[in-house]
């Protein structure tokens, strides 16, 4: 029950941003409650890899403590995420109520993306909107931008797991055959439009394009109007969305501050500085480990957060010890989640999360809590099976 409580929670808060922002310390403290529960559930399992994971994990942070000397809070910080991510795969959740709360909170969330884009649509003109997205920058609350073209995208905080429910939405569905799912699937699917972060198109896409391919077996079997209304939706789809991507790449790609500019921009600055020697190249500059540098594109001083998170990790960690951690996630990934649909879901939330600040950190959290959990619940045979289900797992 309080596992359950706590997984709520964390997600509200996660979801709830805007316009809560102050309410980040709880979710912090209810994080710090489930590595606490998970390290107990692992101390009485005595998993040997993990436990030897557990202590590279601290002799890292004690390095750059006392060796690196590195800001302690950062350094706990990280410290925290790192032991989280493993600690939560020992958690035994298993309550399909607390999962359709969570779905319902990123439905609460597609609402608001959706509210505040027909908001600015209706009162904002292209030319005089720069005003109301200068307020969502500096309270802190993300971005809304168009590219002149009158729709707005809503890139706010709490955006980040929309894709991944969508997925998990229709997984449920796959596997139940409940509307509830196919309902949830086809708003989240929306709101993602309206999110307007392309690699959230792009990890969909896959996700789908791979989910069909699972299916072949039995849509092979399906003739007539169903196959000639699905040719003839891909004829007409596919042109679209190439013309579409082409048009977003191009958009994106111009000049050094564009999202891609400024990608390239983050790379090559979180490499060089990692790259003082062969030591930091492979053992990273520890954990907390912050810039001091200042490009034509941005000022990373201080900064914690980047679009490219994952190489964040990579200057904080240096290749060895990240390629340690990633195996350590593999090994508990064959042991907790394992299901083949499970394991699509999460390489397509990877995916669309490795190029913008949502992975190894609280929402990175909550998809392998909730991974877990549809993994406890498919062995338990406590989901109804659906008629896909043989060809999806």
């Amino acid at each position: 029950m309080i596992n359950s409580f706590l997984f709520v929670i964390i997600t509200f808060v996660v979801t709830r941003n805007l316009p809560f922002s102050t309410l980040a310390p709880i979710a912090n403290f209810c994080v710090l409650c489930l590595v606490i529960i998970g390290f107990l559930h692992w101390f009485k399992k005595r998993d040997k890899y993990i436990g030897l994971a557990f202590l590279l994990i601290t002799f890292l942070a004690s390095y750059s403590l006392f060796f690196l000397e590195n800001d302690p809070l950062l350094i706990m910080r990280f410290y925290i995420i790192l032991l989280s991510l493993l600690c939560v795969h020992f958690i035994p959740f298993n309550s399909l109520k607390s999962l359709n709360i969570v779905i319902g909170l990123h439905i609460l969330q597609g609402i608001v993306i959706m509210a505040i884009s027909l908001y600015l649509y209706s009162t904002w003109e292209v030319s005089s909107y720069l005003p109301i997205r200068h307020w969502f920058l500096n309270n802190g609350f993300g971005d809304v931008y168009t590219y002149g073209n009158g729709f707005f995208r809503v890139q706010i905080k709490g955006n980040a797991l929309i894709p991944f429910f969508a997925m998990v939405s229709n997984f449920l569905y796959l596997k139940t055959q409940q509307k509830k799912y196919r309902f949830s699937e086809a708003f989240l699917l929306l709101a993602t439009l309206f999110a307007g972060n392309f690699m959230y198109l792009i990890g969909c896409g896959f996700y789908y394009i791979c989910t069909f391919l699972m299916q072949t077996n039995y849509l092979s079997k399906v003739r007539g109007l169903k196959n000639i209304t699905l040719l003839f939706a891909s004829i007409l789809i596919i042109p679209i969305a190439v013309t579409s991507a082409v048009n977003v790449i191009e958009k994106k790609s111009t000049g050094q501050v564009s999202s891609i500019g400024t990608r390239i921009d983050q790379a090559e600055v979180l490499l060089s500085d990692m790259s003082d020697d062969v030591f930091t190249v492979l053992a990273g500059k520890g954990l907390g480990n912050t810039l001091d540098v200042t490009t034509s594109a941005r000022d990373y001083t201080g900064n914690i957060y980047f679009e490219l998170q994952g190489v964040y990790f990579l200057n904080q960690l240096g290749f060895i010890f990240l390629a340690l951690y990633i195996l350590a996630l593999f090994y508990l990934y064959s042991k907790f989640i394992y299901f083949n649909h499970l394991g699509l879901i999460y390489l397509s939330y990877v995916g669309y999360a490795i190029s913008n600040p949502y992975i190894l950190d609280t929402n990175h959290i909550i998809v392998i809590i909730t991974l877990c959990l549809l993994s406890r619940l498919i062995r338990a045979n406590m989901l109804v099976t659906g008629k896909f289900s043989r060809n999806v797992y």
